[in-house]
């Protein structure tokens, strides 16, 4: 959804008309002629007065007051007074683009939802990527509806599997208990998802004897071959930490239909498991505490490097492992991590 060409009009003159008195009182751009809406305007002027502007919002107020350069309406002021109380400057998560707007979320861990219109294109045109996407932005309340004001900075990152989920879970919680935000003088509807019935528990469909692993019994023995191997290649060269997010990986390709050690030998795959783990932790890293060369850990198993790297990569590709994503870093290396971004749904907020 986008604005009508009327409210694109009387937006674009209120914002140039703001970003020209603004300058002309502050004087960020020497020699800044007056934009003018529908005449072409150089945008790193509008970007330098703008990055200033919601950093002292309180030059709105001054504006209002004054009231010199534009031929505004008490309606008009009222709208500039409207996005002095409400703008919202922050980093958000473009989750999804509906008919109606853009559901943008703050990277927060009480995380806020807006239902956000494009000016004169929506924003699936203005930042065409794979969703989810990570953006910077300034929302603006405008009448009835929210957008932005006019600039919206894409990041090129891409997220792993452990951060959409956090993302999807963190969306669907603030749906359920606020509802999303679609006028910012208005609150917001929760919207409770719809009831579903519990399913039955399957008889068949966690493992005894596993040592309290979470695996379907067709793949008891297999986890405990392989569990027995890493165990014992942690206790001997690694330590508990390694041991535990090792046999995290394992559970969780035993649980993948069909997993994938129905075939290969337990050491291969005990071998791949610790050097796909390792690698995202650093471990060929000589400055880490623990460090191994690939050389190391493929002899101990009695493999090839090239037989060890090709079974990580292969891993790696099952679990979509990476090292933005915190589901298999330890903990002592995300606590240095240089990703901040990864732990934002602890508590933490990008600014």
């Amino acid at each position: 959804m986008t604005l009508t060409q009327q409210e694109i009009t009387q937006f674009y003159k209120l914002w140039c008309a703001l970003i020209w008195g603004i300058n002309e009182t502050k004087n960020i751009v020497p020699k800044f002629e007056k934009p003018v809406y529908g005449k072409p305007m150089a945008q790193a002027p509008f970007i330098a007065i703008r990055a200033e502007l919601w950093e002292n919002p309180g030059w709105i107020d001054e504006f209002i007051s004054n009231n010199e350069f534009g031929d505004l309406t008490e309606i008009d002021l009222g709208i500039l007074a409207d996005w002095r109380k409400n703008f919202v400057k922050d980093r958000f998560v473009i989750m999804k683009h509906l008919k109606k707007y853009a559901i943008l979320m703050t990277m927060e861990e009480d995380a806020v939802l807006y239902g956000v219109c494009g000016i004169s294109n929506p924003l699936s045109e203005s930042v065409p990527y794979s969703l989810p996407v990570m953006v910077e932005a300034v929302l603006l309340p405008f009448k009835d509806k929210i957008i932005y004001d006019s600039f919206i900075v894409p990041y090129s990152v891409s997220f792993g599997k452990g951060m959409r989920n956090s993302f999807k879970q963190a969306f669907d919680t603030a749906k359920e208990k606020v509802g999303i935000i679609e006028n910012m003088n208005i609150p917001p509807e929760p919207v409770a998802p719809p009831k579903k019935k519990p399913k039955a528990p399957k008889e068949e469909s966690i493992a005894v004897g596993t040592k309290g692993a979470n695996v379907p019994k067709a793949m008891s023995v297999k986890y405990l071959e392989v569990a027995e191997i890493i165990e014992s290649f942690c206790n001997e060269k690694l330590n508990d930490e390694y041991k535990e997010l090792c046999l995290q990986a394992l559970t969780k390709l035993c649980r993948k239909r069909p997993s994938p050690l129905l075939s290969g030998k337990p050491r291969t795959w005990a071998c791949g498991i610790v050097y796909a783990i390792g690698s995202n932790n650093y471990i060929f890293d000589k400055s880490q505490p623990i460090n191994m060369t690939a050389s190391e850990i493929s002899e101990w198993f009695g493999l090839a490097k090239s037989t060890a790297g090709s079974k990580a990569n292969d891993i790696k590709d099952l679990l979509d492992l990476h090292r933005f994503d915190n589901e298999f870093i330890l903990p002592s290396v995300s606590a240095t991590s240089p990703i901040p971004w990864m732990r934002l749904f602890r508590g933490g907020r990008i600014r």
